[in-house]
């Protein structure tokens, strides 16, 4: 008496699980998995039209579906119409995805997706740029009897790439003409170049330059003393070597450069250029 109560009772058990609705197979073929994992085994298969009880509730992206075979295996939510009524595409949540056959994918693989995108919808870094530059020059002289040596601010307009030129002036004659003959000079220096560019990538946003070019350098110096008053001029012709570090900032960049010159006497510069 108690067996048979026991049967009844799982009986009445597997009735209320299994019965709760049926489903109604739309795929062609579908497979059905050993676990609510598309990475378990695959137990059997089912095809379009066929009827089967399933549960009533999802087991993440699956139901649980009984085989005629009596096999107990899960079935993808999208490949089955539920009491008739066809699958409707679930709203996509943080914790998963459905990939383009309608299998849920994680989170992290969602979030790797999203960064590779993002890497690529970053645009390169472009090496074409050109715009104004700021450069103290250390400028020496070899003059009035001995080498002289002042620093010089000068401003003018660079463009870097495969081939780079600039222009620079500095609008002041040098301090060591007024020291030395005890009035007042004016004057300009104006350095020209054009040569060939390396660039070496660090990442999207920042790049290493090393560049050589020929240069001419020009100066003109008015010079009022007490005694006597009188113009210099002169022009020159060179090599300058230079290393920068070049950082983008959205549309724009920001050069970071040193310099050598080997003219009549060699010296060295500093500079920041603002490029687009």
């Amino acid at each position: 008496m108690i067996s048979l109560i026991r049967l009844l009772l799982l009986i009445c058990l597997s009735t209320s699980v299994w019965a709760a609705q049926k489903g109604v197979i739309n795929s062609d073929e579908s497979d059905i998995y050993s676990n609510a994992d598309f990475d378990s085994d695959i137990l059997d298969n089912v095809r379009r039209g066929e009827t089967y009880l399933i549960s009533d509730k999802t087991y993440g992206a699956f139901y649980k579906i009984k085989l005629k075979s009596g096999k107990i295996g899960y079935i993808p939510d999208n490949e089955v119409d539920v009491n008739g009524k066809p699958f409707k595409e679930k709203a996509f949540q943080d914790e998963a995805l459905i990939d383009k056959k309608g299998k849920k994918v994680s989170a992290k693989n969602k979030k790797v997706d999203e960064d590779v995108q993002a890497e690529g919808d970053n645009e390169p870094f472009d090496f074409n740029r050109r715009g104004l530059t700021l450069q103290m020059i250390n400028y020496h002289e070899d003059t009035m009897g001995s080498l002289q040596v002042d620093d010089l601010l000068a401003i003018g307009y660079k463009s870097i790439s495969d081939a780079s030129w600039e222009v620079i002036a500095a609008f002041k004659a040098p301090k060591y003409y007024a020291e030395k003959t005890g009035g007042s000079a004016q004057g300009i220096q104006l350095w020209a170049d054009y040569g060939i560019n390396n660039t070496i990538s660090i990442s999207n946003r920042s790049a290493l330059r090393y560049s050589g070019a020929i240069m001419t350098h020009f100066s003109q110096v008015k010079v009022s003393a007490p005694a006597k008053s009188y113009d210099l001029q002169d022009m020159s012709l060179g090599l300058v070597l230079e290393a920068g570090l070049m950082l983008q900032i959205k549309k724009v960049s920001l050069d970071f450069s040193a310099k050598y010159f080997f003219d009549r006497n060699n010296y060295g510069g500093l500079g920041l250029s603002l490029l687009f």
